[in-house]
């Protein structure tokens, strides 16, 4: 009979460590969907620096990190970083769109510390229409 425990509580130990072990993966590994090459993607973040960079302005930090940002996933600006009237918050499309773990890669981007003093944080990062 204690054998058999054994054997029991042995599978149960196997059965919960591959389980633990898919979950980790599924949630670390980089899987990537394809998206349509005329797609496109906006983000609309709000700045704000403590003192600014040497001098720098709001606009040109925003301009710098998304910049920075974009090379880390296959998307490209497209057009000009706009400000959206208040001055700390900016609008950016770019093309094409991104699957789930490029918007993950590209979010946790621009939220970093890149720059000294400077904190980026997304309102909206969503897919849009072409009639842009």
């Amino acid at each position: 009979m204690k054998y058999v425990i054994r054997v029991v509580l042995a599978a149960v130990g196997i059965a919960v460590g591959v389980l633990a072990v898919a979950s980790l993966r599924e949630a670390t590994l980089s899987t990537h969907q394809p998206v349509a090459p005329d797609s496109r993607i906006e983000v609309v973040v709000s700045a704000d620096s403590k003192r600014g960079s040497g001098g720098q302005r709001l606009d040109e930090m925003v301009q710098a990190q998304l910049l920075t940002c974009r090379l880390v996933v296959s998307s490209d600006l497209v057009g000009a970083i706009e400000d959206q009237g208040d001055g700390r918050h900016f609008r950016a499309v770019l093309q094409p769109s991104m699957d789930q773990t490029n918007r993950r890669q590209f979010r946790g981007c621009l939220e970093d510390w890149l720059i000294d003093d400077f904190q980026l944080d997304v309102i909206r990062l969503a897919e849009i229409g072409n009639s842009d």
